[in-house]
């Protein structure tokens, strides 16, 4: 299959090999008050616990830790939670609003696989259209050129459709997280079982300045509802005003659950991105 349009490939291949990933220094500390080891032993050695979530084998349950704390809490094993790279891509119609911002969240999602990838890292993506999907190493590639983006709903409602998340070292989230949702308990939900989470939000241009101009509305990318009459100078501003007080909330909730939130605008290279928003993501080697 050909790259879809705006899909630069060729410039992942140029950057991935110079890369790094930005992985978690410290231990993770798990909901029940352990810390996880800082180095473990065998694969089988106890090294973690977690709330358990829709999927998990139930024989990893710590009755003793229900009883103590009413929730469900599963052992995790070093095998579980090695430091592993998982990337969630939002397949909603929204982020293609323009072939250009379609691309860019797929350019930023294969490139993060991909230098997952060559740090062994064993990178899991997970797409959540319409027909969301799971897949892992280098079928990455192949699941982010056949991604639609053709979810009639936003990635809060995806999630319930999507296989489940998996303890990780580092996950990445690509949105444009452009929806209504209730923002801490989404980002506290996405970064339940991760030592370290970004938030990677693909804003197309007229995300974040819409330019109205002759018979002009807003219209919903999902639903393809208006939102609202003639793009006039009054809308534009209310725009502007629940713009940012949403990157607000958004940053807020991110501060709260210890993510990063990163804005990339897709009228932006890869390249630009990469040594400009993107840099907490991907930091430069010591000494560059």
């Amino acid at each position: 299959m050909s790259p879809p349009p705006d899909f630069d490939e060729v410039e992942v291949a140029r950057l991935a090999p110079g890369l790094s990933l930005a992985l978690p220094r410290t231990p993770h500390r798990g909901r029940v008050g352990e810390v996880r080891a800082a180095s473990a032993g065998a694969s089988l050695e106890l090294h973690d616990f977690r709330v358990y979530q829709p999927g998990d084998d139930l024989r990893q349950m710590d009755w003793s830790a229900v009883a103590r704390t009413g929730e469900l809490i599963l052992r995790v094993r070093q095998d579980e939670v090695s430091p592993r790279l998982e990337v969630v891509l939002d397949g909603s119609r929204s982020m293609a609003l323009s072939p250009r911002k379609a691309g860019c969240a797929r350019e930023v999602a294969l490139l993060t696989t991909e230098v997952g990838e060559r740090g062994g890292l064993g990178p899991t993506l997970l797409v959540g259209g319409a027909r969301p999907e799971r897949v892992q190493g280098q079928v990455c590639r192949a699941a982010l050129r056949s991604a639609a983006f053709d979810a009639g709903d936003d990635l809060h409602a995806a999630l319930n459709r999507l296989p489940p998340l998996r303890p990780c070292g580092l996950r990445v989230v690509v949105s444009d997280f452009l929806f209504e949702a209730p923002l801490p308990a989404l980002v506290s939900r996405l970064a339940r079982g991760a030592s370290a989470l970004f938030l990677v939000q693909v804003l197309d241009a007229e995300d974040l300045e819409p330019t109205g101009g002759e018979g002009a509305r807003l219209v919903d990318a999902e639903s393809g509802a208006a939102l609202e009459e003639l793009l006039t100078e009054d809308v534009l501003a209310a725009y502007a005003r629940r713009f940012a007080e949403h990157q607000k909330a958004l940053g807020a909730a991110a501060m709260r659950a210890r993510a990063a939130h990163l804005v990339a605008p897709s009228s932006q290279s890869l390249r630009s991105l990469v040594t400009g928003a993107l840099r907490p993501l991907f930091p430069p080697a010591v000494g560059a």
